[in-house]
């Protein structure tokens, strides 16, 4: 089964809403912005950035395009976009889009938040994408639910600058290095496969190498085998759709997990919190659904 075919035969259709392209400002003060930005697979985004921004993506997967350099972008990668450039986005996985909170920092707080380094010489910015922490992921969601909260200025842009830190740090720990094509094939034919469990050999196939070789590129590129990133994905879907589901075992077995018990231990592994201790906690405030 090809990727086409396997995105229409995909068991949970959790990953596969795609309702529109939408744009949502959450919270605009003198030292950011932050919008949730939701683009249809039929709507790729193109433009240019006159500020610099970074994109938390949540959902989906999509292609970003600077002049001949085009990377790939989920859950698990974050996206700094340097200011002043021309930019065209994709989606490689037919009917799937994207979304992300997009948080445009003034240029007073990211000069102070990159230090010695100018913005575009910042390391973060250079590199373009680097992975997502779960803390990072875990808070994207606590910024999607800003305005939902109510209005609360020290709360909320402490918030922000929080992630931002955490985010260029995180330029200093993964200096840049190239991600082959067959790593973003590999990760499209995760996306379209939605979360149905896969053999190594059947990912294989589907992008064209040998399954040694897939294996090895794979972990020397993002840092953690293929079956530890596919779980990444289904772990930050569970922080999306939690808020949502009366019936967390449910859930568990429709994002690819054997049982409850197998949620539940990855889900605090990962988030340090049990996912019915984070589901109560997000049910105490109004709920934004992925796009």
């Amino acid at each position: 089964m090809g990727m086409r075919a396997a995105l229409s035969a995909s068991l949970t259709g959790l990953n596969r809403r795609d309702s529109g392209s939408r744009r949502c400002t959450l919270h605009d003060s003198a030292i950011a912005r932050v919008t949730d930005v939701s683009a249809a697979a039929r709507e790729p985004p193109s433009g240019h950035s006159d500020q610099f921004q970074i994109a938390l993506p949540y959902h989906g997967l999509f292609g970003f395009r600077v002049g001949s350099r085009e990377d790939v972008f989920d859950s698990q990668r974050m996206l700094f976009v340097t200011a002043g450039r021309d930019y065209a986005d994709s989606h490689p996985v037919d009917g799937l889009g994207h979304a992300a909170l997009v948080v445009t920092p003034t240029p007073a707080l990211l000069e102070e938040l990159c230090g010695s380094a100018a913005p575009r010489d910042h390391p973060a910015f250079r590199c373009v994408g680097l992975p997502a922490s779960a803390g990072i992921r875990l808070r994207t969601q606590e910024l999607r639910r800003l305005e939902l909260d109510g209005p609360d200025p020290l709360r909320d842009e402490e918030a922000i600058v929080s992630v931002l830190g955490r985010a260029l740090v995180a330029g200093f720990r993964d200096p840049a290095r190239p991600i082959p094509r067959v790593i973003d094939r590999a990760k499209q034919a995760l996306h379209a496969f939605g979360f149905q469990r896969m053999s190594l050999e059947r990912i294989a196939g589907e992008v064209g190498v040998s399954p040694a070789y897939l294996t090895q590129a794979f972990t020397r590129a993002e840092g953690q085998p293929l079956y530890r990133y596919q779980l990444g994905l289904r772990l930050n879907q569970a922080l999306v759709e939690l808020p949502h589901s009366n019936d967390i075992t449910g859930l568990a077995l429709d994002l690819g997990f054997s049982s409850h018990a197998h949620f539940s231990t990855a889900f605090k592994a990962s988030f340090g919190q049990s996912p019915s201790q984070y589901r109560a906690s997000a049910r105490r405030r109004p709920q934004v659904r992925a796009a």
